[in-house]
Order: C-alpha cells, then structure tokens, then sequence
C-alpha cells in the first residue's frame, strides 16, 4: 500500500507481479491467486493516499487548480489516509473470509 501511494498504480503491479509470484512459489504455493488479489487491493487502493499515487487523482487535481482550486497535500491526506486505512482493512476481510479454505 505504501509504495502504490506515491507509485503510480499500473507500473507497480507491473512491476510486484513478478514479486508476487516468486514469493508464491517460494512457499510453495499451489493457488497463488490470493496473493495476487492482496497485491491488487493494495496497490489499487494504496493510490488514495496521496495526490500522486493514482492518474485519477494528478487529473482531478490539475482540473481543480485549472478552476481556481489549490488542493495541498497534507489537505489531500487529511481524507486520504483515513479512506485508505478503511478500504485496505475491508479490503483485506473480504480477500480472507472469500478465499479462506
């Protein structure tokens, strides 16, 4: 979550895949999905963090300065931090409770 915040969402899951699935096959598991969805919900919502963690935000931000707003980062954070902190925990509950075996 914390990489994909200040790493735009695409070249780090690009990136983590190959991760991902090394570790997978490090411990030997048969059904590495779960890992790839975690990394998916981390990545996907670890974007909201910051003003530069997903292209959503760059360009929300760019047509709010284009109207006269300025959006500084702390005031970004400020709703960020907690969205992100409850996404990635209902997040990380539903990945457990549909793939516990």
């Amino acid at each position: 979550v914390l990489f994909s915040a200040f790493i735009d969402n695409i070249p780090y899951v690009l990136t983590m895949l190959v991760v991902v699935g090394e570790l997978a096959a490090g411990l030997g598991l048969s059904q590495p999905y779960v890992m790839y969805f975690g990394l998916l919900i981390g990545a996907t919502l670890g974007g909201n963090l910051t003003p530069i963690g997903a292209s959503a935000n760059i360009t929300a931000i760019g047509i709010l300065r284009k109207e006269g707003y300025e959006v500084k980062a702390g005031e970004f954070m400020k709703y960020g931090i907690p969205f992100t902190l409850a996404a990635v925990i209902t997040g990380y509950l539903l990945n457990w409770v549909i793939w516990a075996v």
